[in-house]
């Protein structure tokens, strides 16, 4: 064992979680906040815990939270919650392909009862068909309850799979599960899709920012311009650091942030002169049950928060996006102020050992 990697985790508490287990990674934790969200699960001031290695990203984030409670906080709303799950069929002929899909419509209660019947918490909402070729993809909605869903819902198409190869009468090569997960597909969505939204007052962005509205609203839009130009679907600063950060201190599955760290933000000025500002994530993946959050360590961040257990993941992807809304700001404060660079050279610098990188 190296010293470093020593931990109070045994082998027994990690079970399911890791193979091969040898010890535990320390990851810094700071607290953002208090965030002041106005959700439909999460009301109130919270401190949140944020896990990461890069200086400087604690104080921006808690700098727009702070600027966040100085203008009557941040309102925040689920609008969806969805996990997908697909199988692939090869068939004979186009006309088989017909017949498959055709199949499958008129049993869908039939098929959403088999999905459900391997777990308590999944729920079918709608199934969808697509072919190519003589290739039919079946595609199966899911909602998951508190887990973030993806074994779940696996283990519900595989039964779903089964009962279509036994009974439909024609000989199927199945391809099972369709790997979708944890790249950028826009096509497949899934997950929570939440918005945050805030307005910011004109003095706070004057006497807490050191800029003004104007300026900030011309910078997001100008940056916004930019990154579709180049062709990019986020449209935001930093969302992804935030998220990680989040993912880590949450005990999330960090693979996700493959398809969950796009971010679309919008400003406008209002007719009062204030900064409207918003983040809306279509796609954010997280539970307060079942992966890491069994662990230690995360129930207790969970438990900073009051996230742990049923009944609480959306109340923790409101939290999450209305962090992320104030990281957004916070870095657009800095960058229309020109302190980005001094902020980062005065906590983020953290000099290699010289011995080490001679």
């Amino acid at each position: 064992m190296i010293a470093a990697l020593d931990t109070a985790l045994t082998e027994g508490d990690v079970a399911g979680n890791i193979e091969n287990f040898v010890g535990a990674v320390p990851v810094p934790l700071g607290l953002c906040g208090p965030v002041p969200v106005h959700g439909q699960h999460a009301v109130g001031d919270f401190v949140v815990p944020m896990a990461t290695l890069e200086g400087t990203l604690v104080a921006s984030y808690s700098r727009g939270a702070k600027m966040l409670k100085a203008s009557n906080g941040c309102e925040v709303l689920v609008t969806d919650d969805r996990f997908l799950r697909s199988v692939h069929y090869r068939v004979r002929t186009l006309h088989d392909a017909q017949a498959l899909v055709a199949w499958c419509r008129t049993r869908e209660p039939v098929l959403a009862g088999v999905a459900e019947d391997t777990s308590g918490h999944l729920l079918v909402q709608r199934f969808g068909y697509e072919q190519v070729g003589s290739t039919v993809l079946i595609s199966v909605e899911f909602t998951t309850g508190d887990a973030m869903g993806s074994n779940m819902a696996s283990k519900g198409i595989a039964a779903v799979s089964e009962y279509i190869v036994r009974n439909f009468g024609m000989k199927l090569e199945e391809f099972l599960p369709y790997p979708e997960d944890k790249k950028p597909i826009p096509a497949r969505l899934k997950g929570k899709a939440v918005t945050a939204r805030a307005v910011l007052s004109a003095n706070t962005v004057v006497s807490q920012g050191r800029t003004n509205v104007a300026r900030v609203d011309r910078y997001i839009q100008t940056y916004r311009s930019t990154l579709a130009l180049h062709g990019s679907s986020s449209l935001n600063i930093h969302v992804a650091n935030g998220m990680a950060s989040l993912f880590q201190a949450f005990g999330q599955d960090m693979a996700y942030l493959g398809e969950c760290s796009k971010g679309i933000v919008d400003s406008r000025v209002t007719s009062g002169g204030d900064l409207e500002i918003s983040l809306t994530l279509p796609t954010l993946i997280v539970g307060t049950v079942g992966g890491g959050t069994g662990l230690p360590a995360f129930r207790a961040t969970l438990g900073m928060v009051d996230c742990v257990g049923a009944g609480k993941v959306r109340k923790l992807a409101e939290i999450m996006a209305a962090v992320l809304l104030a990281g957004e700001v916070g870095c657009a404060i800095a960058q229309c102020a020109n302190e980005f660079i001094a902020a980062h050279e005065a906590l983020g610098r953290n000099a290699p050992d010289s011995a080490a990188v001679r």
